[in-house]
């Protein structure tokens, strides 16, 4: 595929994701995947991307209401020291590749078996925070996946959070987790993308008018079985080619 059609394809993940308070790296990480883009740039673009569509989606969550600052501070805590030491590791093109492919393979699981908004609410404990910030932080780094897609499903599931409320912490969480692993990344001394400007400009566009559609309603049930079948599509070009 044509670099034009990869970009439409950031435009729509860009979109879709920040409704729900993400900021679309296993999107942007399936889309150059199924690309065939330079492997070695994915990490840092992913990571770029996620901070410029979380930080839009926070802000227009926020200015609803939804957001909890007890759990995002347990949460960050724990997984911004985490993430930064998962983008130092170094990781060969070929193994990166089948990383990344076992990831999008779960997070397109996690978009199909989404749960339904919990009845009661029940506070976060600090250890399950903790555990969740620090694994969640770690792969976040290694990989350049926010981190979202799987921690807005254990909230809902484990009864912590709501629909946007959810959307609210894990688009805060996104941008410090992919900030922190873009922080460890830059110490390698690794090359950026020539690209990168016009992807931030699509995605700055895209996901600040999903990002507020998402904060005033709620998204389609059938996006999330457009982006599970990108993500599925993806994880198994990575895994099997």
């Amino acid at each position: 595929m044509s670099v034009e059609w990869m970009y439409l394809g950031f435009a729509l993940v860009a979109f879709l994701y920040a409704g729900v308070g993400h900021g679309g790296g296993s999107g942007y990480l399936a889309v150059m995947a199924l690309c065939s883009y330079h492997a070695y740039l994915a990490r840092p673009n992913a990571l770029v991307l996620n901070l410029v569509v979380s930080g839009t989606a926070f802000m227009q969550f926020y200015r609803g209401g939804y957001f909890k600052l007890r759990d995002f501070l347990w949460l960050a805590g724990f997984s911004v020291p985490m993430a930064f030491l998962g983008g130092l590791v170094p990781i060969q093109d070929e193994l990166y590749k089948k990383l990344l492919g076992a990831m999008l393979l779960s997070a397109s699981a996690m978009m199909v078996f989404r749960p339904a908004e919990p009845n009661n609410v029940k506070q976060l404990p600090v250890l399950a925070a903790a555990v969740i910030g620090a694994v969640i932080g770690f792969v976040s780094g290694l990989t350049g996946i926010g981190g979202g897609v799987w921690l807005s499903p254990i909230l809902l599931l484990a009864g912590w959070a709501r629909q946007k409320e959810t959307a609210a912490l894990s688009s805060a969480f996104i941008f410090v987790n992919s900030l922190s692993g873009l922080l460890g990344w830059i110490r390698t001394d690794k090359p950026w993308d020539e690209n990168l400007p016009v992807m931030i400009g699509i995605v700055l566009i895209s996901g600040g008018l999903g990002a507020w559609l998402g904060s005033v309603k709620y998204r389609s049930a059938a996006m999330k079985w457009l982006l599970a079948l990108v993500l599925g599509i993806a994880a198994v070009k990575l895994l099997v080619v």
